[in-house]
């Protein structure tokens, strides 16, 4: 059995290349996003191939966790809106930031989120993760993906995608682990400390080192 947790760390891994300003790995080069009809076709699509990888190189990954952030950038990335998702974390303390401050923030984020927890997606598999197709009409613009995550012992937990359509295809912005919003937790969690201290000190923390608390479930599991 799989602790809360880990499963909550391991989602808020792979919703941390949201922050990613377009820094890809060089040994993992990232092509172009396909183009999907479907916003669930996206999310089986780059789901069923990051866990497949994983599942392919689980003991290299585990003697050599670093490598992890190739393949969650390698993946994910093109199929997440990073500039909105910064835009949503940061709130009302994002509203006169320079450019520079940005990407600053948003590539501190996602360092201190894979560091932290890239090694909780070792504890899953492909099958684990079941997509249900979504069917919406031509024009629509925004929509969640439901899915859910099987963990070992059957308990079964809700992940919902939020997604927008882009000039890029569907992209997701926000990531919902059993009613937790990942870009408000965050929000949340750091609304206080840019508030008492301003965007560079915070920014200057996770670049050095500083680690990001998992978001909290509302309420208990049963």
């Amino acid at each position: 059995m799989m602790k809360f947790s880990t499963i909550i760390a391991a989602a808020t891994c792979a919703a941390a290349v949201l922050l990613q300003p377009g820094i890809a790995a060089a040994a993992t080069p990232r092509a172009a996003p396909t183009r999907f009809e479907q916003p669930s076709q996206m999310i089986h699509s780059v789901a069923d191939a990051l866990l497949r990888e994983i599942d392919g190189h689980r003991a290299e990954l585990r003697a050599h966790p670093q490598r992890i952030s190739a393949i969650i950038t390698k993946y994910l990335l093109p199929h997440f809106d990073s500039t909105l998702a910064a835009d949503l974390v940061l709130g009302r303390f994002g509203r006169n930031v320079s450019p520079e401050q940005k990407q600053r923030f948003v590539t501190a984020m996602r360092r201190a989120l894979v560091t932290s927890y890239g090694t909780a997606l070792l504890d899953f598999h492909s099958h684990m993760l079941t997509v249900y197709p979504t069917h919406l009409r031509p024009g629509t613009t925004s929509a969640t993906v439901r899915t859910v995550l099987t963990e070992t012992n059957g308990a079964r937990l809700p992940i919902d995608f939020y997604v927008l359509m882009t000039p890029n295809g569907w992209q997701v912005f926000d990531l919902v682990v059993e009613g937790v919003s990942y870009d408000m937790s965050y929000r949340a969690e750091l609304a206080p400390q840019l508030q008492r201290q301003g965007l560079d000190a915070v920014i200057k923390r996770l670049e050095g080192g500083e680690q990001l608390a998992a978001p909290k479930p509302h309420s208990q599991r049963r």
